[in-house]
């Protein structure tokens, strides 16, 4: 529980995306989430949301590891493990689930209203829609990053969960996620660097447990 209260700045806004989130998933029609950004498709929106993506990918992974590296060289071990399983992971539920991906949805869907789409973006089809892969990992490296973070530092949350909650909607707002996609998959990464943060807790504070 230590782990949870001090990495309070990043979980209690997220806490209220996911409550927010869960319930519009729950009470919306499945697939309204991604019509109703239809008239939102447009710059500067669409360059912004294909950017924040890209948080949810190896290259952010990247560039987060290198300033560890010369900070808390100990701290690139978590996030490489936090990193190199979230992936696997990720195909494994989308496997075992094997739910329509947007496009593929409303394309089975014809008679239903179309989603606008983003120019460039490159749509997943297929049926691995659930759980979200690049929210898993977003929300995996910001909650890690927060729990990394000096006591003194730790508002800095803040600003790594609306990092987190932005990536996940952008995976809505590009037509590749459904909301209960990026819930599901926000939980997941949590889940997964908390575990990893806690297991690996003695390697990354070796004093602190001496």
């Amino acid at each position: 529980m230590r782990y949870i209260w001090e990495n309070r700045w990043f979980l209690v806004p997220v806490l209220i995306f996911l409550m927010i989130g869960g319930l519009l998933a729950w009470l919306v029609p499945y697939g309204t989430e991604i019509l109703f950004f239809n008239d939102f498709r447009y710059e500067p929106w669409n360059s912004l949301f294909h950017f924040l993506t890209q948080c949810g990918e190896a290259i952010a992974f990247v560039l987060f590891g290198i300033p560890l590296l010369f900070w808390k060289p100990r701290y690139v071990a978590v996030l490489a493990l936090v990193g190199g399983l979230s992936m696997p992971l990720n195909f494994a539920f989308k496997h075992y689930m094997g739910v329509d991906r947007p496009i593929t949805y409303f394309e089975k869907n014809i008679a239903s209203k179309q989603p606008v789409l983003v120019p460039g973006v490159l749509l997943n089809r297929g049926q691995t829609s659930f759980p979200s892969g690049h929210s898993m990992a977003a929300f995996a490296l910001f909650s890690l990053l927060g729990l990394m973070l000096p006591p003194k530092q730790r508002k800095w949350g803040l600003f790594f969960s609306t990092l987190a909650i932005l990536t996940a909607i952008s995976r809505v707002f590009l037509v590749q996620h459904f909301l209960i996609d990026i819930v599901v998959g926000a939980i997941l990464g949590m889940v997964l660097s908390q575990v990893c943060w806690q297991i690996l807790y003695p390697f990354t504070h070796p004093k602190a447990l001496a």
